[in-house]
């Protein structure tokens, strides 16, 4: 039995390069291998099938990065109406949910655009090599708000916890800027990556520590909200700390576990739950 419960790593150092918002569209299909002679056209249409679901969820991808996604919406919020934001994320660049996930064309009612958030997983993965089970129960709230995934945080400037008391710390320099990025749901919050699957050993130790969840979700009204808010530095804290927090509001449409060494889509059935 191998068991995966490694240190943290910075969402940001993970995350892959960002889809560009303008650019074109991203092909998932894979290249079909050419039937044999003699092949029963059931066979075919079986060929086929696999090919839809191929192209449907992709065995590689690109993740979005979250810090643009959020800069690009907090460009629009001020002077764009909702149906005027809801028209710029659907004309963006990836393929729309049905086609990404579903394996069909999208319609023009249901052609929103669909974004792909990978968060690192670390901790929560256990594997048995004896019958080839893999466990997926991988936290992806921060301890700060247990109520919303947290998809990206940066940090800059020093904690003076331990270093200074709390009349001092600004003016030695323990100042903070935290920016953070957070994905709410609709409902229940349920904030952890759940589920079983076989995985043959040899992926398992490909992936070796670089699993990661990705979350395929649209996103719904509001869009985005944000939260800015300024803490002076205390006893407990003595720290003078600025947070941002900026909350994506979304519907989650499935939950893939990835090597993010390669981009490679290891389990596409798992759930999230409280």
């Amino acid at each position: 039995m191998q068991v995966l419960n490694r240190v943290l790593a910075t969402p940001l150092a993970v995350l892959c390069t960002a889809l560009a918002l303008s650019g074109g569209p991203v092909a998932y299909a894979a290249s079909p291998a050419a039937p044999k002679a003699g092949e029963s056209k059931t066979s075919n249409d079986t060929q086929g099938a696999q090919e839809a679901s191929a192209t449907a969820t992709p065995d590689r991808f690109t993740a979005d990065d979250p810090v643009k996604v959020r800069d690009m919406l907090a460009s629009q919020m001020p002077s764009a109406g909702t149906h005027s934001l809801t028209d710029r994320i659907r004309k963006l660049a990836r393929e729309p949910y049905d086609r990404i996930v579903r394996g069909h064309a999208a319609t023009a009612d249901n052609a929103q655009r669909t974004f792909l958030f990978m968060i690192p997983a670390p901790h929560g993965i256990l594997y048995r090599s004896a019958t080839h089970m893999l466990s997926v129960n991988v936290p992806l709230a921060s301890d700060d708000d247990p109520d919303a995934i947290q998809l990206y945080q940066n940090i800059v400037g020093p904690s003076g916890r331990g270093l200074v008391i709390a009349p001092d710390a600004k003016a030695k320099g323990f100042i903070q800027n935290i920016d953070s990025i957070e994905l709410a749901t609709q409902g229940k919050q349920k904030t952890t990556a759940r589920g079983r699957l076989k995985l043959p050993q040899a992926a398992f130790e490909q992936a070796g520590d670089s699993f990661a969840i990705v979350l395929v979700c649209t996103l719904e009204a509001p869009y985005l909200t944000e939260e800015r808010e300024h803490s002076d530095p205390t006893d407990e804290e003595p720290t003078d700390i600025t947070r941002r927090t900026s909350t994506l509001h979304a519907n989650v449409q499935a939950v893939w576990l990835v090597n993010k060494k390669d981009n490679t889509v290891l389990a596409k059935g798992l759930r999230l739950a409280k």
